[in-house]
């Protein structure tokens, strides 16, 4: 593609595409190597989540997070054209603004400190052209942290009570320390069945995990009372135990 021709896209994923298609990687096996080897991931798990994963973002389905965004434009060279590199990080600005189901978005615009609001829109495009693609995705990344603070918690507790038809969060998905949390359908078919509840998707939230030592964003289960009964899980190689109850209302007290 000759220089100056960037303009000519107007959605993120076409940008990348094309670029993945210009560095000859017509199917998704090449990238998925190279942002393996580049996240120090190696297991054969981890690169067909990473092909899943560019599947979705060539196909404009879903977003990139910050830090991946930061390592595709590196495998791409994107920073090496200035024009390139402008054109990229607007349409991805233009991309998580319209689309709050991405992996990139992980919550309503956080507050930073003294009540000012993290740097998004314009004032990101504003630092990329004066700071550089390095000091953007670094604002990116405390955006990120902020916006974090704001996803519900989930804590393992082993024991959940749950009147039937509502609804709790029950455990979280993590693969590794180093992983992103996975999307439902990754984990959908492993979990276990009962008569008593369904497990859904609790989206992105918050979970100490205890073999990371940290706190980390993990794909929530959520656990429905659908009938009475004491349903006995193995989540993730937790054991749970869940009573769902049927909760009567209070008898009237005779004579009021």
């Amino acid at each position: 593609m000759s220089a100056g021709g960037w303009g000519d896209f107007d959605t993120w994923h076409e940008l990348f595409d094309a670029l993945c298609n210009r560095r000859g990687w017509y199917d998704n096996n090449d990238p998925a190597s190279e942002l393996c080897a580049r996240l120090g991931k190696n297991s054969r798990q981890d690169f067909e989540a990473a092909k899943k994963k560019l599947r979705a973002w060539r196909a404009g389905r879903r977003l990139p997070l910050r830090r991946n965004l930061a390592t595709l434009a590196q495998l791409l060279e994107v920073d090496g054209d200035p024009e390139l590199e402008r054109r990229w990080l607007t349409l991805y600005r233009h991309a998580t603004m319209a689309d709050d189901t991405s992996d990139a978005h992980v919550a309503p615009q956080a507050m930073g400190h003294a009540g000012r609001r993290v740097p998004t829109g314009w004032a990101l495009a504003g630092m990329a052209l004066l700071l550089g693609s390095g000091a953007v995705y670094a604002a990116m990344a405390s955006s990120r942290h902020a916006a974090l603070a704001a996803l519900p918690q989930v804590s393992f507790e082993g024991y959940v009570r749950i009147p039937v038809g509502t609804s709790h969060l029950i455990h979280g998905a993590l693969e590794s320390c180093e992983s992103e949390a996975p999307e439902w359908d990754e984990i959908a078919a492993t979990l276990p069945q009962t008569p008593y509840g369904a497990l859904t998707d609790g989206g992105l939230v918050r979970k100490v995990v205890r073999r990371c030592t940290a706190e980390k964003l993990v794909r929530g289960v959520r656990f429905t009372g659908i009938a009475p009964g004491t349903a006995e899980l193995r989540l993730f190689g937790d054991y749970v135990k869940v009573d769902v109850v049927t909760i009567k209302p209070e008898a009237a007290n005779e004579g009021k």
